[in-house]
Formats: C-alpha cells, structure tokens, sequence
C-alpha cells in the first residue's frame, strides 16, 4: 500500500492507517484452514483475523474488494465481477501484468476511496476477497451480510500479508488450493534461484523510500511486514533496525526531511515512487545529494511499472520483477569503481 502521498491519502487515511506500494521467500508460511474438502468440494472454511467464513458452494461471482486482491484470483483462473481501484489508473483497475487474465472481460471498477454497501450488494456477489483492504470489523460484518467475506489473517499488519498467504486463501476459498500451492511453489523456487544468482545482495540492508508527495517534510520508510520489504528479504536483505522500530505496529514509518541522513543506515535506498516528478522533487531536497548512498551510487530508482508491481507484490506481479530487479540490485550494491 501507499503511505500518504496525495489528496486519495487524505481521504483515506482512517482507513490506510493502522494503497502502493512482498520474512524470507518462505516467510508467507500461514495456511489458511480448510474444511474437509480443500481440494476443491465444497463447502470450504477460511480462516482470518476475524474469525472464520464458510463458503458453501464453488463461487460464481467474486468481488475483489482488497486493493491488490485480483491478482490471486485471476493467477487462479477466476475473473471478478469487480476489481477495487489501487494505483496508476488501468484499465479495469489491472496491470499489464495480469490483462491477459481478464479474458476479455472487463469488470466494474470500484473506488479506492469508500465503497458502499449498496454498490457492493448490486453485484450480486456469492465471495467478497477483502485480504487487503485493511477492513474493520465493523466493515466486515455489514459486509458479511451480502456475501461470504475473506479477511486478512490475524498475525499481520493491514495491508502486510505476504503474497504466500494471500495465494492460498484465494485458493482455499475458490475451491483451487492445489492450484494455488502450486503457484507459490513456483513462485518461490524462482525466489530461490535469484538468491543464487545474485549472492551479494544476502545481508545488505535495504531502506524502501517513499516521498510525500503532499509537501516536502516529511518521507516514508517500510517496515519488515510492507510488501515491498517482504520482496526485498526474500532476495536475502534485511530492513535496518531502526526502521523496524519506527514502523512499529504499522507497515511504515513517518520521518522528517529534516532526517534525511537516516538512510545512510542502509547499504541501498530503493525510491519508490508514483512518477518521475515526484522522485525528482525528493532528489532535489537539499539533504539529498549528501547522503553517503547517494554519493557512492548505491540507490535504486525504479520505474512507474517496477514500482507498481512492488506495490502489489502478489503473485502475477512479482515474475516480471525478478527478470531485472535483482540484477539492478546487485549492481547498486556492488558499484564498478
């Protein structure tokens, strides 16, 4: 998800705080549980922070209502009625990475802002995937009213649960948990084979940057449990301490500009950001160019698209990551003298 950055951030911070924005590889190793037919009999049993849903009957049409939930369930096969608005502003709210998966169809786009019961209910929907949209109980109960509602599992943040978790309980609660373990099989032996690859990346820390576009005094950094994190340690990095301790209950920590130089603590800084406007205004700061990272070329500025799919981090996105995140990485981290 996105810390704050722009005008959408205001209005949803009540509900962002407590979109943009992937423990090791293995680190997503919760299963959700199943009931006596997880290989696709109905009915199935998922569990999450709110306690458990029953799912009687193979769904016929979903509605994805986390912010980066439709990548699970169209890597599964299941095209959703409606897809909820995150970042960049795609057709049918999906990235080049999963069109493919839409089949053609084109589902309604919900808001990133409030969505309300009756639009939900309008869609006739039989499964409401709510993983990552950091829902309340109170919205999950009015939501349980439609329809069966997935949350997100208790032992993580709003909007932290690894892409692991999130493959299986789609899979679990569309009838497809061994297609879905199959995908984070996959998934993560390519994982693997980057760690191998690319062995200087193990070790080296790594500060996950984030301006704010909303004025200049502030930045953000993740924590352990943001996706973007999560990608960066299962390549064998680590996130510096002291960002784990700002962050504390959340996925990201505020810090001032006035602090800029506490990114010197991480071997890497890798600016994430919406556009190429915003990362010029955060290199322009006057701090900026005296970092240490700065100076010794050991930041990563990825593009719009790399930028996103870290934001998504889920398991449609991650694959075109690892054919050339990795090796800029390696590169940043060992820069030729």
């Amino acid at each position: 998800m996105l810390p704050p950055s722009n005008s959408r951030w205001r209005l949803l911070g009540a509900i962002l705080t407590a979109l943009f924005l992937l423990t090791s590889c293995s680190g997503g190793t919760s299963r959700p549980s199943a009931g006596p037919s997880a290989d696709g009999v109905f009915p199935v049993t998922v569990t999450h922070k709110f306690g458990t849903t029953e799912i009687r009957a193979r769904p016929q049409r979903v509605v994805s209502l986390g912010y980066t939930d439709q990548d699970a369930i169209l890597a599964l096969g299941v095209v959703p009625v409606a897809i909820r608005e995150f970042t960049g502003q795609q057709p049918s709210a999906t990235w080049p990475w999963a069109q493919s998966m839409l089949q053609g169809q084109k589902p309604e786009v919900l808001p990133a802002g409030e969505v309300s019961t009756e639009a939900i209910a309008a869609l006739r929907p039989d499964l409401i995937v709510g993983i990552s949209a950091g829902l309340t109980r109170e919205q999950y109960e009015t939501y349980s009213g439609i329809a069966p509602v997935v949350a997100a599992p208790e032992q993580y943040v709003d909007y932290g649960t690894p892409w692991q978790d999130v493959t299986r309980m789609v899979g679990t609660a569309l009838g497809k948990a061994p297609e879905a373990d199959e995908l984070v099989t996959h998934l993560e032996a390519r994982f693997a084979a980057a760690r191998a690859k690319y062995p200087a990346l193990a070790g080296k820390s790594v500060a996950g940057v984030r301006p704010s576009a909303a004025d200049s005094s502030n930045y953000f950094v993740w924590g352990p449990q943001d996706l973007r994190a999560r990608f960066f340690s299962s390549l064998g990095m680590t996130v510096p301490p002291e960002f784990d301790r700002l962050a504390g209950d959340s996925f990201y920590a505020t810090i001032s500009t006035e602090e800029l130089s506490r990114l010197d603590t991480a071997d890497v800084v890798v600016l994430i950001t919406a556009s190429a406007q915003e990362r010029a205004t955060f290199e322009t700061l006057p701090r900026y160019s005296a970092l240490k990272d700065v100076r010794e070329g050991r930041v990563l500025a990825p593009d719009d698209r790399q930028s996103a799919a870290l934001s998504f981090s889920s398991v449609l996105s991650l694959p075109e990551l690892l054919d050339a995140v990795p090796a800029q990485l390696a590169k940043v981290v060992t820069p030729a003298s």
